[in-house]
């Protein structure tokens, strides 16, 4: 038999992410925006945030 394998990911290839700007003016021209709390926060505000 043939031993066939699928792989959904390259390994070693970083995961893209958009660059926030570029990320709202997409947001834009769909009609939808960012909620007014989701701007850049630190570190500590998210771990005070998310603390359980």
């Amino acid at each position: 038999m043939i031993k066939t394998t699928t792989s959904s990911a390259i390994p070693n290839r970083p995961a893209f992410t958009p660059k926030m700007d570029n990320f709202k003016v997409s947001l834009s021209y769909e009609g939808l925006s960012l909620k007014p709390g989701c701007e850049q926060r630190s570190i500590e505000e998210l771990k005070r945030d998310y603390a359980r």
